[in-house]
């Protein structure tokens, strides 16, 4: 691997990168000392559901059954692929904010394997009016943030996942990035490490960043990935118009793509800018060094799988904050629960 650090030396660079994230994070303005924000404070632990459907986007068309398909050739070539994924979760309710936990992780794959992995956390946040007022954000954005915890978790899962995808582009070269959705600047962004400084970094390191999204809103896509459904070998579908013409501040080429030729394979879509803007050859080398389930890259789906919280980092999570910190625990019930009785829990 010519230019390419190994394993080994790779490995001790994410351990500082893991050192300096953390680091950064703790000391970071929306990341302050939560324990005297928190202090004597009523709360509410809540339970916090994490998962992501996978979905395929079969919908048969006739009408574009004849759209053009670019054949994905296997291109020999030997990369690392890093796949980043992160998880959020609300661990409780406090009179004047919300305590949260976030989870990065970053998992590794090289000649059709799993080869390492790397997870970063549980960091753990609070997010009061207070904390927020530092930002620096727009109004609008404040109050996304401060009012739906949805929002919220979006905010501290892009921060974490753009810091670790910054930090990835600069230590790696000739390596190819997968993201968990679209390359599309985010308002939550900083910018410090937002998504145009990760390509500029990634194209100066001659490293592919992917961006691989399992569902879409945009309905048109649905039909257009007819012609992929028959297809029997891995191939993609040139989206650059309807993308560019619906969303703002996107990067890359964007395309519909099978990467599996098994018949059941998801159709996903795909966010790619290639250091040498050789599309094909960036895929086809993705499929030789990744191993691909069901159409999907094992290495985001192990990285999925390592950042989401168990049950028992719930409760661990809860341990330490009552262990930890002066809090008032105060009893809750479910008004859903309340109203229509325990049989429509």
């Amino acid at each position: 691997m010519h230019n390419q650090l190994n394993l080994h030396d790779l490995e001790s660079n994410l351990e500082f990168m893991k050192k300096s994230l953390i680091s950064s994070f703790s000391n970071s303005y929306f990341c302050k000392d939560y324990k005297n924000l928190i202090e004597n404070k009523k709360l509410v632990f809540v339970d916090d559901e994490e998962g992501i459907p996978i979905q395929n986007w079969g919908i048969h068309s006739e009408k574009y059954a004849n759209l053009k398909l670019t054949q994905i050739t296997p291109a020999e070539g030997e990369k690392l692929v890093f796949g980043i994924d992160s998880s959020c979760i609300k661990v409780a309710e406090v009179e004047d904010g919300g305590l949260y936990a976030v989870k990065g992780s970053v998992c590794i794959s090289f000649k059709g394997k799993p080869a390492a992995h790397l997870k970063i956390g549980p960091l753990m946040f609070y997010l009061n009016e207070e904390v927020l007022q530092g930002l620096k954000f727009e109004r609008n954005v404040f109050k996304l943030i401060l009012f739906n915890d949805d929002y919220a978790k979006k905010f501290l899962r892009v921060n974490i996942e753009r810091y670790i995808q910054f930090w990835i582009s600069k230590l790696i070269s000739g390596s190819i990035i997968l993201i968990d959705g679209s390359l599309k600047s985010s308002i939550f962004e900083n910018h410090m490490y937002d998504i145009s400084k990760i390509i500029e970094n990634s194209v100066v390191n001659r490293n592919s960043v992917i961006g691989i999204s399992k569902s879409s809103k945009i309905k048109i896509l649905k039909y257009l990935s007819y012609p992929l459904i028959r297809s029997t070998v891995p191939a993609f579908v040139d989206i650059n118009l309807i993308i560019r013409s619906l969303i703002s501040k996107t990067y890359g080429e964007h395309i519909l793509v099978k990467l599996s030729s098994n018949e059941y394979s998801n159709i996903l879509r795909a966010d790619i800018v290639s250091y040498d803007n050789d599309l094909n050859s960036t895929l086809g080398t993705l499929l030789c060094n990744e191993l691909i389930n069901f159409g999907y890259p094992s290495s985001l789906s192990l990285s999925h799988h390592v950042s989401v919280f168990s049950n028992t980092e719930l409760a661990s999570i809860k341990s330490f904050i009552k262990s930890n910190y002066s809090i008032k625990e105060i009893t809750h019930e479910n008004a859903r629960a309340s109203v229509l009785g325990t049989a429509w829990r």
